[in-house]
């Protein structure tokens, strides 16, 4: 398994340790962390996203409301792993400009089909595939990640 793929496996796992028990990110990152005793690469990305997770908390779940509302999907029917992990490629598509549209949104299917129904890959693709396409209205980029200011309209 990749650095960063691992990375976003402990930031799941530590988001959902932390919803369910109530214990702050904080913490749970901590604790994921040291359980896997994970290279310090790993451990630098996985703190760093979640950083613009928690910064950005509020417009990250602006921003997901919208695509659901968009896809007449409610809130209170996604799961809270698909809900983390959307979160998660939402956060990583709009403040990650060095992580390529088309990994972001592998990742966060390889995640999926590791931690969730089968079912809810097609909708994690297409939520992810509307959110690139707010973030980039002139096109997905190929290759290396473009030049932009992450505007999400």
């Amino acid at each position: 398994m990749g650095k960063r793929r691992k990375g976003r496996e402990i930031v799941l796992q530590a988001t959902y340790a932390s919803l369910i028990s109530g214990a702050s990110l904080q913490v749970t990152l901590a604790d994921q962390l040291s359980r896997r005793e994970s290279a310090d690469e790993t451990s630098e990305f996985a703190e760093d996203l979640m950083k613009k997770i928690q910064l950005n908390r509020n417009d990250l779940q602006q921003k997901l409301n919208g695509l659901l509302e968009n896809s007449n999907w409610s809130p209170e029917r996604l799961g809270i792993l698909e809900k983390v992990i959307l979160t998660i490629g939402i956060a990583e598509l709009v403040y990650s400009k060095d992580v390529p549209v088309r990994v972001v949104i592998n990742e966060a299917l390889e995640l999926t089909r590791r931690y969730c129904d089968e079912k809810a890959v097609g909708f994690v693709n297409g939520i992810l595939d509307q959110a690139a396409s707010r973030v980039y209205p002139e096109g997905i980029p190929s290759g290396s990640a473009p030049e932009n200011d992450g505007e999400f309209s």
